[in-house]
């Protein structure tokens, strides 16, 4: 789970899934007020995770799963993905660039 570069608290695993499904780039520190920022490392990996969920698309169609399954497998993968983003969460004090 994320600190907080400004106080040093320790974010809840459903605080930092709120702030990383705002798409946002300020994350607002709700222990002290101040403005967090996510790194550009976390964003890279973050940004990786969702691209999992659309992977497995042209798999499904190469193993010609109906569109039950493919919907039901998009879903279980989407539900991981929020699952695990939030332990791949850092945060900065001020903004980075992605390279």
């Amino acid at each position: 789970m994320p600190n907080c570069q400004h106080c040093g608290k320790k974010w809840s695993w459903f605080d930092s899934i709120k702030k990383l499904v705002t798409f946002r780039k300020k994350i607002k520190c709700h222990h002290c007020g101040k403005i967090q920022y996510q790194s550009t490392s976390s964003r890279n990996i973050t940004s990786l995770f969702v691209l999992l969920s659309i992977i497995t698309i042209p798999f499904s169609i190469m193993f010609h799963l109906s569109l039950t399954s493919v919907l039901l497998l998009e879903l279980a993968f989407i539900l991981l993905v929020l699952f695990v983003m939030p332990l791949f969460l850092k945060l900065s004090n001020m903004e980075e660039p992605l390279w």
